[in-house]
């Protein structure tokens, strides 16, 4: 197989919420092009058999189940790529969560989760892995954002201000890191078809879409992109050679 057939052999990456959706699309995508991937993810039983999967294909994948509201668990998945594989290469913070509900109705718990693992989870993430990346000068880490972090989305305000954190945080840390070899990127998604609206209030729903539709932010016409079109364009930012840097790209059907 040519070295354009696998732009990422050699290196070792680590990706979050790795158990299905655009984590699970995203990992299969690294092994593909040559990369040994470590996934993490709460569920185990998931993240087994996603590596199954990648490993039958002729991957390199290991599972570290990994609850990201954890500090201790987010060090350890780090940690346990570079003791398994001897480097940390690229860093992809996927896993994410999110509800929809006004403000007015809001719960604490919920917003505490949303906080704590999108926001809180990914910082705890990039900190474990700069930790190995800067003492080589080298690195790629790659944030997943949304577009809601840029656009007025009721009904999901909280979900949003916790990608429009990542996102400036990834601005910041960029500007920390750029010059000392490491590369920061994101990639903000819309409507894409994975398990993440599995979990919304189904008695809320319908009045959230319709009000997204009514303000043009979702054409429930346009075709459903799926997780591995997300993952194909990760796969192209972190295969472009030093000094190059997609730092933001935003995946969306054409028609929204």
């Amino acid at each position: 197989m040519s070295t354009s057939d696998r732009p990422l052999a050699g290196r070792v990456g680590v990706v979050t919420g790795a158990s299905s959706g655009i984590g699970a699309a995203t990992a299969r995508a690294l092994a593909a092009a040559g990369m040994a991937v470590v996934l993490g993810a709460r569920r185990a039983d998931r993240l087994a058999a996603v590596c199954t999967e990648i490993r039958d294909a002729g991957g390199i994948a290991d599972a570290c189940p990994t609850d990201l509201r954890d500090e201790t668990q987010v060090t350890a998945l780090i940690d346990t790529a570079v003791a398994r594989h001897g480097r940390l290469d690229a860093l992809v913070n996927n896993a994410g969560t999110g509800v929809v509900r006004l403000v007015e109705d809001g719960r604490v718990d919920e917003w505490r989760t949303i906080l704590e693992t999108n926001v809180l989870g990914t910082l705890v993430a990039c900190r474990a892995a700069l930790r190995h990346m800067l003492p080589r000068g080298a690195g790629d880490i790659l944030n997943l954002t949304s577009v809601s972090a840029s656009e007025a989305w009721p009904y999901m305000a909280a979900y949003a201000g916790s990608k429009a954190a990542v996102h400036a945080l990834s601005q910041a840390l960029r500007r920390e890191v750029a010059e000392r070899g490491v590369r920061v990127m994101t990639v903000a998604v819309h409507n894409i078809g994975t398990e993440f609206a599995s979990t919304f209030d189904l008695d809320i729903l319908p009045a959230a879409t319709k009000r997204w539709e009514e303000l043009g932010l979702l054409n429930r016409r346009a075709r459903l992109l799926e997780p591995a079109d997300v993952a194909q364009a990760i796969v192209f930012m972190l295969s472009q050679p030093d000094p190059v840097s997609v730092h933001d790209l935003e995946v969306r059907s054409r028609a929204n």
